[in-house]
């Protein structure tokens, strides 16, 4: 919860969210059992973000996010490596997508590395923090994937 309610956390390219303890938890109890969230743990078991995946369309889509302190280290490339091997792995997909702020250049460099492919730019698709913001959509297809770069089962 305190991440959640950490602007710092949220960065500059996701909406400010405040939510109390009971407000998370009833998110994360209603949510579908087709999404999931993961934290992202360092070695230690120190919490640095989350990840997770939710379906749209025929597809799952992952997102992610990092603590200030642990951005720019590999741990969000590393985790977003094992959420695409996971969900391979262990769900009947074809595709598996996200969606950044088009000023995010840390998360397309994630993808980017995690053979994600750039899609297109989506037009005012998400308001944050007062206005409209371009997203850009990217996806990796299973076929692109073709075998676990971390996971080797589930």
């Amino acid at each position: 919860m305190e991440l959640w309610n950490d602007p710092e956390f949220s960065g500059n390219y996701r909406p400010l969210i405040q939510v109390s303890e009971t407000d998370l938890e009833n998110r994360l109890e209603t949510r579908p059992p087709e999404s999931r969230m993961f934290f992202v743990e360092k070695k230690d078991k120190t919490i640095i973000g989350v990840i997770n995946h939710f379906p749209v369309e025929k597809a799952l889509e992952i997102g992610f996010v990092l603590v200030p302190s642990e951005r720019g280290k590999g741990y969000c490339t590393e985790a977003v490596r094992i959420m695409v091997d996971y969900l391979f792995l262990s769900k009947d997909i074809v595709r598996i997508q996200a969606k950044t702020d088009l000023r995010n250049v840390a998360s397309q460099k994630v993808l980017e590395k995690t053979s994600f492919r750039r899609e297109g730019v989506m037009r005012k698709s998400l308001f944050s923090r007062g206005s409209w913001r371009d997203t850009i959509l990217y996806s990796i297809l299973r076929e692109e994937w073709k075998e676990p770069k971390i996971l080797t089962k589930v």
